[in-house]
């Protein structure tokens, strides 16, 4: 196997790893525990989002008294609704209960659920509300436009009954895909079966996959595809 490790070729035996970033993915997706948590604590009339309270006094009606944050298009965000039973959530895009967003998964939801968010890379909405189902205070989550691959770097690249590529610069909102091809002058790349691909919290993804000499022989090329639109 052998892998491209920046300009340098190493020896490793029979495949070759290529380091291949291109692009904006058109739908990322969080592959780790949900990043935002939105709760009601002491069922307090505003939302707090991952444990911080905006400061603004609790309140019934149209008032905007909760967290305020961003969200880049071209992902998918999961949420974990923790708030009381008469606080239920909706994400919409007006402050009007009847403008819910068809991007969430699930709506009116309160503690115990789980929504997946999810925003377009193109015709997504510049701002989106989540609000009380009940009495109407909100947070505002403005959207961003979709954020460029973050660079990336293979680190290492190993084989046994299995092929095991760690490299640095990914995320947990941007997925990538291993591709292997068998004759680089066809440019016929397909996507690795089977593989995963798990990304921690010192900010390096293991993408994990059986051999691949069944299918391809010896000669394999390898490469970490991102998508674009």
């Amino acid at each position: 196997m052998r892998k491209l490790f920046l300009n340098q070729w190493i020896v490793l035996g029979a495949i070759a790893a290529a380091m291949v970033m291109t692009g904006i993915c058109p739908a990322q997706t969080v592959v780790s525990p949900p990043n935002y948590i939105v709760s009601t604590p002491g069922g307090q009339f505003k939302f707090d989002v991952n444990g911080k309270d905006s400061g603004m006094a609790p309140g019934i009606g149209s008032v905007d008294n909760s967290i305020n944050f961003s969200l880049y298009a071209g992902a998918s965000y999961i949420f974990n609704m923790n708030t009381a039973s008469d606080h239920p959530v909706d994400i919409c895009t007006s402050t009007d209960l009847s403008t819910k967003y068809s991007g969430a998964s699930a709506q009116a939801s309160s503690s115990g659920t789980i929504v997946t968010l999810t925003i377009p890379a193109t015709n997504y909405p510049s701002t989106l509300y989540y609000l009380c189902d009940f009495h109407f205070f909100y947070g505002v989550i403005t959207i961003l436009p979709p954020q460029p691959p973050p660079a990336a770097t293979i680190l290492n690249a190993s084989v046994s009954s299995n092929v095991v590529l760690t490299f640095a610069g990914g995320t947990n909102t941007i997925p990538v895909a291993p591709q292997f091809s068998s004759n680089l002058t066809s440019q016929v790349w397909q996507t690795v079966p089977g593989y995963t691909n798990i990304f921690s919290g010192n900010g390096t993804n293991t993408i994990n996959f059986s051999r691949l000499d069944a299918i391809c022989g010896p000669n394999v090329f390898l490469r970490i595809w991102q998508a674009p639109n």
